[in-house]
């Protein structure tokens, strides 16, 4: 019976952070103050969103300051309406105390399929559950493109171009069972060894079938980098490898990552160089190898493999070294910079992958 009586008996409440027990009852609202600001002027980028990226800014910063001398608790909830899940915090803010708040709502899988720049609202609302207190905004932001990239101050961002170079995409796997047909002996290895072969032979043939399925298609170039919104000098159109392989068309950085996307569905290490208003790619020539084969796939439709990989050199030796920026896919990969998401494959492109594979 007593451990019975124990059981029901309810426990007690877990005691008050220590700066909630300087005064009983509740702070009044007027001696809360609340200060929401745009530091990106309302642009939300979904390939940086939640990337970590080193010159972004979160969608938006909320101040909350007690003037009072009693400790308030805040429940601050945010959501980009129709785009984002709603982020909820909750926060105690001490007497005389002022906090700020990065709010950034996990963006929905839609924004990685959204083609152009869609205006949008952010909606804000912060209550007191003593008082019944809210204060709510609501501000215009844009969503842009998922194909958009804001490069940042000074190229600050570039480590992040990893994120349009997506292996798995169902037009990418087609890609290289197209280059499997034109290999010698039918298989693509990446960097395992076969006897008798050397490695750097083998690294080459694989990138030159590459190269080969990627000449068949057609892909021609055409400028695809304009953008809109209130930071043109800072992005970028970059079309993900899925809308260069359908379309056969591209720029020099978006024919790079598709190129790039092949390389390392294959398991192997490719790198996107930047130079001064141009853009190339390369690949390790072994797993840990200091050398590199680098191809400028500008060159297609109609230029050949050796064609390519000469451009590429030429760039290499009339570019000053400080002025070379090497993105490396594995290091990024290392740090946490993933691909974006992209839509599963369609019942026509696994039929089209089956027949290219059988």
């Amino acid at each position: 019976m007593f451990v019975t009586k124990l059981a029901l008996k309810p426990l007690p409440d877990p005691p008050l952070p220590a700066k909630m027990q300087v005064s009983t009852g509740p702070a009044s609202p007027l001696q809360m103050q609340y200060q929401l600001n745009m530091p990106g002027r309302g642009e939300i980028f979904p390939a940086l969103a939640a990337a970590h990226a080193a010159d972004y800014w979160p969608v938006a910063v909320l101040s909350i300051a007690n003037t009072s001398d009693k400790a308030v608790l805040q429940i601050i909830s945010s959501e980009v309406r129709g785009w984002s899940a709603e982020l909820r915090q909750t926060a105690v803010i001490g007497p005389h105390e002022v906090r700020t708040f990065s709010l950034d709502p996990e963006l929905l899988p839609k924004s990685y399929e959204n083609g152009e720049i869609h205006p949008a609202t952010l909606v804000v609302e912060v209550q007191d559950p003593l008082t019944g207190h809210t204060f709510a905004q609501q501000r215009p932001v844009f969503i842009h493109s998922a194909s958009d990239f804001f490069w940042g101050r000074k190229f600050a961002n570039a480590q992040l171009l990893a994120r349009w170079v997506t292996p798995h995409d169902d037009k990418v796997l087609q890609l290289v069972a197209r280059a499997e047909r034109l290999v010698p002996g039918g298989r693509m290895r990446g960097y395992n060894l076969v006897p008798g072969i050397d490695l750097t032979a083998q690294v080459r043939a694989q990138a030159a079938a590459i190269f080969a399925a990627m000449r068949r298609s057609g892909i021609s170039y055409v400028s695809s980098i304009y953008t809109f919104g209130n930071y043109p000098n800072e992005t970028e159109r970059i079309r993900l490898p899925r809308e260069t392989l359908e379309l056969s068309n591209a720029n020099c950085i978006d024919v790079s990552v598709a190129f790039a996307s092949a390389l390392e569905n294959l398991g192997m290490k490719p790198v996107i160089v930047i130079v001064p208003g141009h853009a190339f790619t390369g690949v390790r020539l072994g797993p840990n190898s200091p050398d590199f084969l680098y191809l400028d796939l500008t060159v297609l439709p109609r230029g050949t493999f050796a064609a390519a990989i000469a451009r590429a050199q030429a760039w290499l030796k009339k570019t000053p070294q400080s002025e070379v920026l090497t993105v490396d896919i594995g290091a990024a990969r290392a740090l946490g910079v993933y691909p974006m998401p992209v839509s599963g494959a369609s019942k026509e492109d696994v039929t089209a992958a089956e027949l290219w594979t059988h």
